[in-house]
């Protein structure tokens, strides 16, 4: 499949009015540089280093042995070590972030606590995230804004990030069931082959809407793994879900997670805010088929 690139909003950085008019025609901003490439490659080294500790990863940060799956028997051993790496959620606080998130929200930035890498080995498209959109996964507010940077080079052929220009507009779209993280899909045909996506640098940042229909492409390299993080942000009044100030997957206590930081700036932050925690709606995240059928069973 052939994509068209993304339009580079860094030219914007200083123009708020316009990074804001940006995101609500297209759902998206593309922001080259956004994190300086030799931060980015610190956090990337970070978790490679203890891929290569588990076995993951040979000396030149090669794949080894049969692919992880995210979630899956073997994947703890690595991704409980990364979500207690002070650097992987400090990366999350950037100024430069912060920035242009408060330009779109236009109030205090409530960054979530629950930040997310993603560690992707070569020969997993069977199990590659599918389109969807965040919302169903996040909730709160429907004005959650994603950060995805890759922490090394990402060209298109490591499985970078790709979007559906415009998508946000369509509103909230049923859901099917799907392999990959998530579980969920959905249905992307109305907007035919006008998926962007192209190579990205250490660094680069696709900021999008929860609306806004994405999807993981295939890592199709003989043996790299694609490092990437998931960084998600709101407006600070704004309602959000208590499992968001969880960490991800929680199979680790806030306090596991901070054993050993020096930073406490970037601890329990989202208590000085009188945030507006509301509680999951299961029901959007129920696959419209599996939705039909019980409503023709209570029919019956």
């Amino acid at each position: 499949m052939l994509f068209q690139p993304f339009v580079d909003s860094r030219a914007l950085l200083d123009q708020p009015d316009a990074l804001r008019e940006q995101m609500q025609e297209e759902g998206y901003l593309f922001i080259s540089g956004l994190v300086p490439e030799a931060e980015a490659n610190a956090v990337y080294e970070a978790i490679m280093c203890i891929c290569r500790e588990e076995g993951w990863a040979d000396e030149q940060n090669l794949a080894l042995g049969e692919p992880r799956l995210e979630g899956h028997e073997g994947w703890w051993e690595v991704y409980d070590r990364v979500q207690c790496l002070e650097e992987f959620h400090a990366l999350a606080h950037h100024s430069n972030i912060l920035r242009v998130i408060e330009a779109i929200v236009q109030e205090p930035v409530l960054v979530h606590p629950r930040n997310i890498a993603r560690i992707t080995f070569p020969a997993t498209a069977y199990y590659t995230t599918p389109p969807h959109q965040d919302y169903p996964l996040i909730q709160g507010t429907p004005d959650t804004y994603t950060v995805w940077i890759p922490l090394s080079d990402c060209p298109i052929e490591l499985g970078g990030l790709a979007v559906l220009p415009g998508s946000h507009k369509a509103g909230l779209l049923p859901v099917h069931r799907a392999s990959g993280p998530g579980g969920l899909s959905v249905d992307t045909s109305r907007w035919g082959n006008t998926w962007l996506a192209q190579d990205m640098r250490a660094g680069d940042a696709l900021i999008f809407h929860s609306y806004t229909v994405h999807r993981a492409l295939v890592n199709v390299s003989q043996r790299r793994l694609r490092v990437s993080v998931d960084y998600r942000y709101q407006g600070a009044s704004q309602p959000v879900v208590e499992d968001s100030l969880r960490p991800h997957y929680e199979r680790l206590s806030w306090e596991q997670v901070y054993h050993g930081w020096k930073r406490t700036d970037i601890q329990y932050y989202w208590q000085k805010f009188a945030l507006n925690v509301v509680p999951r709606d299961f029901s959007i995240m129920q696959p419209e088929e599996e939705y039909q059928t019980g409503q023709e069973q209570l029919e019956m």
